[in-house]
């Protein structure tokens, strides 16, 4: 077995959305992180018995480009044997009527469809390819932007969405140990032109900024990561004494509330 899907396995073992009969919504943009993604769960599925949908959105931002990454997602999962749900939506005209900027818009419409895919195909749970390089990028972002620790504890492995739950499954492997997945496993992906656009900021700071400081600190990624989980768990922790709290203080008092001081 991959040494890499041992190890996904093995994060994620007990885990309700592996059970038998379950299905898994996997969004797929095309790029590299997220067809590994498909691939994981694929192999998973296997043996563990749960379903695997991918869901994918063209977000008409790039042309030609974008309608390829639709027509890649959908031929792999049909060689995959996975049943696929791609959308195309006009972001740009949403940007316009809507005044949020491209990220916000596209992030919008994307989550919108893969809640979408999930309430159709009966499934709970819906699976991102957000990896470790992702959470040095949002810890380091955060921190330039001014941030506590609830901002510091970067991206949650999983979250509750409504009826829906998000994971992400590949939050502590990194973009090289996914592409070297991806190699040995003869993965197809496409390469996502906007990524090399110094105008997001995101992109400025992978591009530009992580590889000054890691001038000073080559292990500096992996430093963010370890301060994101630290702050997660002070995070989770504060969370659960302050809602203790709040129980034990707080009466309904007509249509408010009373708090004992």
């Amino acid at each position: 077995m991959d040494e890499l899907l041992l190890r996904v396995r093995e994060a994620t073992s007990g885990e309700s959305w592996r059970a038998p009969g379950r299905t898994v919504v996997a969004g797929v943009s095309g790029g590299p992180d997220s067809m590994v993604l498909l691939h994981l769960l694929r192999e998973m599925a296997r043996e563990d018995g749960f379903r695997v949908v991918a869901a994918h959105v063209n977000h008409r931002f790039r042309g030609a480009e974008a309608d390829a990454e639709e027509e890649l997602v959908k031929r792999t999962a049909a060689e995959w044997g996975v049943p696929c749900e791609t959308i195309a939506v006009d972001v740009p005209a949403y940007i316009a009527s809507s005044g949020l900027n491209p990220q916000e818009a596209a992030r919008e419409k994307r989550y919108a469809h893969l809640r979408d895919v999930a309430r159709g195909a009966g499934a709970r749970t819906i699976a991102l390819a957000h990896h470790a390089d992702d959470q040095a990028e949002t810890v380091l972002m955060r921190i330039l932007r001014g941030t506590g620790i609830a901002g510091l504890a970067g991206i949650p492995a999983r979250r509750e969405e409504k009826e829906l739950e998000l994971i992400r499954p590949l939050l502590r492997i990194t973009k090289c140990e996914l592409l070297e997945y991806g190699e040995r496993n003869s993965v197809p992906y496409a390469f996502d032109s906007s990524n090399a656009d110094r105008h997001y900021t995101r992109n400025a700071i992978r591009l530009d900024l992580l590889p000054m400081l890691e001038t000073y600190n080559p292990r500096v990624r992996a430093s963010l990561i370890r301060l994101s989980e630290m702050a997660a768990i002070e995070n989770d922790y504060m969370e659960a004494e302050a809602e203790k709290a709040l129980a034990s203080a707080a009466v309904r008092a007509g249509e408010g509330w009373m708090l004992d001081r």
